[in-house]
């Protein structure tokens, strides 16, 4: 690794928090490492921290009286702690002594792996929010970066546990069924699609975090589960590498949709290859991880409105030269999808090419625009870090299967 990717990270651990307005993520770490990984020369890197920087929150905000000498060796004060964003600095300081006492990898298998009531809560808090959590811990394995997995633990124990409330009865539901034979995610996809009360369950005046906040309110686990427990790991080397194929082909065709929420999805998959790769989680570990990541991102599709998926949006879209992006070239080291497959693996770099597309395009004076009143009341409301999130507004779709999601879109250009 570079002296500026390594020094910068250890910046970021010492100044920043994980979130800055306790609700937009830090993606300095995610960044950093994505940016090395592709051959980002040293100007670029730090061209990206200084353009990062500037909006993030201290770490020092949330060092109050009450938080700071908060102990969280007690059982009943680390689960009190939970969910609470003032607390961030206070889990970092207990995982950081916990990785120094026994090591980062057994300290996963603690608070993550270990089939306990208080890891499967933190396991599925690593799915919260555009699954960041899970993101930086995929950033820890595959970087091998032990200094980074106190922020990711103690970032998912900040998060709402959202993903608690599908994740561990549709586990709780495959038991009860014996359900051993797997559907494609694709397949889990359209039926979630095809389920007309699922595929209304979001609503364009749902707050903006639309999955936690409006979906599942109104669409239950009983409702859920039996689609995502349509799609089975296997514990065995084998279904570990078709599954991992399957997803990650899967939520590179859903990010055809060009949605801000689902490329999430993509991002994370990224690391699978990586955590796969590992000795000391075992096969039945890895199959859980699977499994969750999997359905997370079937829920996530759902929670946008369940947008149509069509190939012949990446074949005929005539896009201009644009770079690979990371996530997706990592699937040039998995074989072709199945026949039935939508898309072939020539097809994603189309999808990179639409990616870059879309980011480009919000440069140009025909571009996608933000309602002026808008971009205003959102600069305001937000201060510090508005512009960027103003950019994303036009460089992204929202939730796209939503009416009025494409409205500032502009006319596909066939030339």
């Amino acid at each position: 690794m570079t002296k500026i990717t390594s020094d910068l990270l250890t910046v970021n651990h010492h100044l920043y928090h994980t979130r800055w307005k306790s609700t937009f993520h830090n993606h300095i770490v995610h960044h950093l490492l994505a940016l090395w990984a592709l051959g980002a020369s040293p100007a670029e890197i730090q061209d990206m921290w200084d353009y990062n920087t500037p909006y993030q929150s201290s770490i020092e905000r949330d060092l109050v009286p009450g938080i700071k000498g908060l102990d969280l060796n007690d059982p009943v004060t680390f689960d009190k702690c939970l969910g609470n964003d003032d607390c961030y600095a206070v889990f970092l300081g207990f995982f950081e002594n916990e990785v120094a006492e026994k090591g980062w990898q057994n300290i996963v298998k603690e608070y993550v792996l270990k089939g306990d009531e208080r890891a499967d809560d933190i396991l599925c808090r690593l799915f919260s929010d555009l699954v960041h959590p899970m993101i930086h811990l995929g950033s820890v394995i595959e970087f091998q970066q032990p200094s980074l997995i106190a922020e990711a633990l103690a970032g998912a124990c900040v998060h709402d546990n959202w993903p608690k409330r599908f994740l561990l009865p549709t586990e709780k539901y495959v038991r009860s069924q014996g359900i051993v034979s797997s559907m494609s995610l694709l397949h889990v996809l359209n039926s979630l699609r095809g389920d007309p009360e699922i595929a209304s369950g979001v609503k364009a005046t749902d707050p903006f975090n639309k999955i936690p906040d409006g979906f599942l309110q109104r669409i239950t686990d009983e409702q859920l589960a039996p689609y995502l427990g349509l799609f089975q790991v296997k514990p065995t080397a084998e279904d570990l590498q078709a599954k991992m194929a399957d997803m990650m082909q899967t939520v590179v065709y859903m990010r055809e949709s060009i949605d801000f929420v689902l490329l999430h999805c993509a991002t994370l998959c990224v690391f699978y290859p990586a955590i796969l790769a590992q000795d000391w989680i075992s096969d039945l570990e890895k199959s859980r991880l699977l499994k969750a990541t999997a359905r997370v991102g079937a829920v996530m599709y759902a929670g946008c409105g369940s947008p149509k998926l069509d190939a012949n949006r990446i074949r005929e879209d005539e896009g201009h030269a644009a770079k690979l992006v990371r996530a997706f070239y990592s699937l040039e080291q998995l074989p072709e999808p199945p026949v039935d497959f939508p898309i072939r693996k020539r097809d994603i770099l189309t999808i990179a090419h639409m990616t870059m597309d879309s980011i480009e395009g919000a440069l140009e004076a025909d571009g996608p625009k933000v309602a002026e009143q808008i971009a205003e009341a959102v600069l305001q409301r937000i201060g510090r870090g508005g512009k960027m999130v103003v950019d994303n507004m036009k460089r992204w779709v929202f939730y796209g299967g939503l009416e009025g999601a494409w409205d500032n879109r502009p006319d596909l250009k066939t030339s």
